[in-house]
C-alpha cells in the first residue's frame, strides 16, 4: 500500500502583503499529480488545511477542488490542526463520499479507520488524532468524568491510551498490516514513549 503523508497546507496564508494563491494552486496540481504518478492508495493530511478557522470562499473551493480530484485517484484521510475549526472542517463528515475520512473529534481518536489498496486488500490502520486543545480536550477526553491535567501531554496520551485500547481489543488485523497514527500535535521524547508501549 502506498502512502503519502502531509499537513500544514495552511490554505490562505498571506506572506507580508504578497497574496498566495496561485501558490496554492500550483501545490494542489502537484500534489494531485504525484498522487497518480505515483499510484498512491492514500493521502494523510494531518492538520492546518486552512490558515484560519473561518478560510475565505476562495480557499475552501480551492480545498474541494483539490480534494476531489485527489479522491480520483487515492482515498483520503484528514485530521484538523490548531489553525482549523475542528466544528467547520468536520462538519457533515459522516454524509461524506466514500473514501474520504475527516478526523476532527478527539474522542474518535481510537476508532480505526481500515483503508484498502486498490486491489481491495486491507493496508493499513490508520487512527487520526486532531488537534487537542488542553483547555477543551481535557475535559472532553477525561475519564470516569475526572478533568485530565492542563498539558498537551496529559491529552495526547489519553489520546494514545484510546487507540492502544482498540489495538489490544482488534485481534482480527494481520502483523503484516500496519497501524498508523497520525497526529497534530506538540510531541517530545515521542521515539521514547513510542517504544515504551510496543
Amino acid at each position: 500500500m502506498r502512502i503519502l503523508h502531509t499537513s500544514d497546507w495552511h490554505l490562505g496564508r498571506k506572506f507580508a502583503e504578497y497574496d498566495l494563491t496561485e501558490s496554492f494552486i500550483r501545490w494542489g496540481d502537484f500534489l494531485v499529480d504525484l498522487a497518480r504518478s505515483e499510484k498512491v492508495d492514500a493521502v494523510l493530511v494531518a492538520g492546518d488545511v486552512y490558515d484560519r478557522s473561518v478560510p475565505g470562499v476562495q480557499m475552501i473551493e480551492l480545498f474541494e477542488d483539490i480534494l476531489s480530484r485527489l479522491l480520483c485517484t487515492a482515498q483520503v484521510v484528514i485530521t484538523s490542526g490548531n489553525h482549523d475549526s475542528a466544528t467547520r472542517l468536520g462538519f457533515g463528515a459522516q454524509f461524506l463520499r466514500e473514501g474520504l475520512y475527516l478526523q476532527t473529534d478527539s474522542r474518535r481518536s481510537g476508532q480505526p479507520l481500515r483503508l484498502c489498496d486498490k486491489a481491495g486488500n486491507l493496508g493499513a490502520i490508520v487512527y487520526g488524532i486532531p488537534y487537542l486543545d488542553p483547555d477543551v480536550e481535557r475535559i472532553r477526553l477525561a475519564p470516569d468524568g475526572v478533568p485530565l491535567a492542563r498539558s498537551h501531554f496529559a491529552v495526547l496520551t489519553q489520546a494514545c491510551n484510546l487507540i492502544q485500547e482498540d489495538i489490544l481489543r482488534s485481534t482480527d488485523i494481520p502483523a503484516r498490516v500496519p497501524r498508523i497514527a497520525m497526529a497534530h500535535a506538540f510531541v517530545n521524547g515521542s521515539e521514547k514513549a513510542i517504544r515504551s508501549w510496543i
